[in-house]
């Protein structure tokens, strides 16, 4: 069964290509368009809230369960990550994967996309075997 993930992104034509990567391992049942608005719906899903409020279609919206990982795209900076990763604190401790800018990746558009699904999905393979899912972390990809 694919473990859920909420994913971070500044746009949901680059979403939609990581979503349909990370599959099946990963279920992306949320997408987050902006810090302002994870703020509010990360805490929601991690509390459990079946419905939290939404501006985007993407994402399976399954939320059976509490996802293991929030994924913040690159167009993510550190004020508005520190915003949601606030908001969020002490409800479920759970890593933060955040892309590595000094690594080699290609423009923004699909082969980027491709290229942070693979990083990603090696950190977190990485992650599940030290043991360290339950860790409220950031840790870069």
């Amino acid at each position: 069964m694919a473990l859920p993930v909420i994913l971070c992104g500044k746009t949901e034509d680059i979403g939609r290509g990581v979503v349909a990567g990370l599959k099946p391992e990963y279920d992306v049942i949320h997408f987050v368009m902006s810090p302002e608005a994870g703020a509010i719906q990360i805490p929601a899903i991690l509390k459990g809230e079946k419905s939290p409020p939404s501006d985007s279609e993407l994402g399976s919206k399954n939320y059976s369960q509490t996802p293991v990982a929030v994924i913040l795209g690159g167009g993510y900076e550190d004020a508005g990550i520190e915003v949601m990763r606030k908001a969020s604190k002490d409800i479920k401790p759970i890593p933060w994967l955040r892309p590595d800018k000094t690594k080699p990746a290609p423009p923004l558009g699909p082969e980027y996309g491709k290229a942070m699904v693979a990083r990603v999905k090696d950190l977190l393979a990485q992650l599940k075997r030290d043991g360290k899912m339950d860790k409220e972390e950031v840790f870069w990809y």
